[in-house]
């Protein structure tokens, strides 16, 4: 491998692990929340607005980009989306500085993530019970969330010195609409455990961003998260977005009535075991899938070219499986929307 490309490389590393709990892209969450748009009738929208109005990063992130012609209610609504991505620090940034930082103080990086073991050789049916032990992650906040907003608490452990309590619970509305787009993206509730390749405790491949894939014999090599985070899409512009949700929504493949996990999943944790399952079968190709570390990519030690790369047909149905994904996803966040509209 040329000195050249163990460079670019690793600068590529740099951007990706300050990332590695980031679930799918902007696409993926702004398409997820322009369905929940669609699905919520004026007086909803305005209700979860008038909340939103209250964000302390209303100003210089929300209404960030607003598109010409573009209404300020719909644009914050869909930037709410991503808002938990733009408060994530560089990996350079001096951790001793994140907690004074405007807007980096507001990171909760294990929130974004809850690892449930999935162990190939030993695997059972299901979801294990409990999952790998975390000082919190991403059902505990959910759960907080929901409550926080739907006024059955102010007590907020995550809060943020100095707000008021109707900015807090802006925050909270931002955070509900990126972190259940997190629960539907299956890389983010498994951790692969395999001693023999990731000796070290306690999550193992870390919902695959340390293993290594390509998706095709020309693409350049990712890391099995960071490919799934794209997987949906890469087309952030805003009429894309429209075109996405769109689509999906007037798919007749994917209507309500054939999504039946709608009528029977009703929980987070039922979600949560959907995304496992979905890792398992897609992601991981039902442990199949050829494992080589990102590690040994990035440190020269294999070439890009025994990167395995992902079938054709495993490509097509992962891609129907995350798209399927972001529109169930779209119809829950209306419904939990519209729940909080109402209170």
């Amino acid at each position: 491998m040329t000195r050249f490309r163990l460079l670019l490389l690793g600068i590529c590393s740099l951007f990706l692990f300050p990332m590695t709990t980031q679930a799918w892209n902007d696409a993926g969450h702004m398409t997820i929340a322009r369905i929940a748009w669609d699905f919520l009738s004026t007086d909803e929208r305005a209700s979860i607005n008038s909340i939103l109005r209250q964000h302390p990063h209303l100003e210089s992130l929300l209404r960030q980009g607003q598109p010409e012609g573009v209404p300020a209610e719909e644009w914050v609504f869909l930037r709410s989306a991503v808002w938990a991505d733009y408060v994530r620090p560089p990996k350079s940034f001096p951790r001793e500085e994140i907690a004074n930082h405007p807007l980096h103080k507001y990171h909760r990086g294990n929130w974004h993530y809850i690892n449930f073991a999935y162990e190939p050789r030993t695997a059972k049916s299901g979801m294990p019970e409990k999952p790998l032990p975390e000082e919190t992650n991403l059902l505990k906040q959910l759960d907080l969330t929901m409550r926080i907003l739907n006024r059955e608490t102010k007590e907020d452990p995550g809060r943020i010195s100095g707000l008021t309590d109707e900015q807090n619970r802006a925050v909270r509305m931002t955070w509900l609409f990126h972190l259940l787009g997190d629960l539907h993206q299956p890389l983010h509730t498994i951790a692969l455990i395999e001693p023999q390749s990731f000796p070290d405790p306690p999550h193992s491949d870390q919902g695959g961003n340390k293993l290594a894939i390509r998706a095709s014999e020309t693409a350049m090599p990712k890391n099995l998260h960071w490919l799934w985070d794209e997987m949906f899409s890469t087309e952030s512009q805003f009429q894309q977005i429209c075109h996405n949700a769109e689509r999906l929504t007037h798919d007749p493949a994917l209507r309500p009535d054939q999504l039946p996990e709608l009528g029977q999943n009703l929980t987070f944790e039922a979600w949560a075991a959907e995304s496992y399952e979905g890792a398992i079968t897609h992601a991981y190709q039902n442990g199949q899938l050829k494992r080589v570390l990102w590690d040994d990519l990035n440190q020269g030690r294999i070439r890009d070219t025994d990167v395995p790369t992902l079938e054709a047909s495993a490509w097509k149905t992962s891609r129907e499986y995350a798209q399927r994904r972001v529109l169930v996803a779209g119809h829950r966040l209306a419904e939990k929307l519209r729940e909080i509209a109402k209170k």
